[in-house]
């Protein structure tokens, strides 16, 4: 890893250090640039560099999570947790069309 940090440009290794920190700092790219007073594009360009470069790992966002039912409900109250910390709530009486609608939103 540090010879290819090494091969990078003097702008590539900024952009390197600033993705790395946004990562150690939780925050999503466009918080992080944003409390850095850097443009959310200019970082994410960056980070497309790196990427390319074989600096950063290629990581894609899963669109798809597997959701199973903790309980059963006794009233017409929902909510169905995600393994990605995302829930969803809703009143009323529920099908599978339903159910569909709302996660192919």
């Amino acid at each position: 890893m540090q010879k290819m940090i090494s091969a990078l440009t003097d702008r590539q290794r900024y952009w390197l250090g600033h993705v790395q920190a946004c990562e150690a700092s939780g925050k999503s790219m466009a918080e992080y640039a944003a409390s850095q007073g850097i443009a959310a594009c200019a970082m994410y360009g960056g980070k497309k560099t790196l990427v390319k470069k074989g600096a950063l790992p290629v990581m894609r966002p899963t669109r798809f999570q597997q959701a199973q039912v903790m309980e059963t409900a006794a009233s017409n109250q929902w909510r169905i947790g995600l393994p990605n910390s995302v829930s969803v709530a809703f009143v009323g009486e529920v099908d599978a069309r339903a159910l569909t609608s709302i996660f192919h939103q």
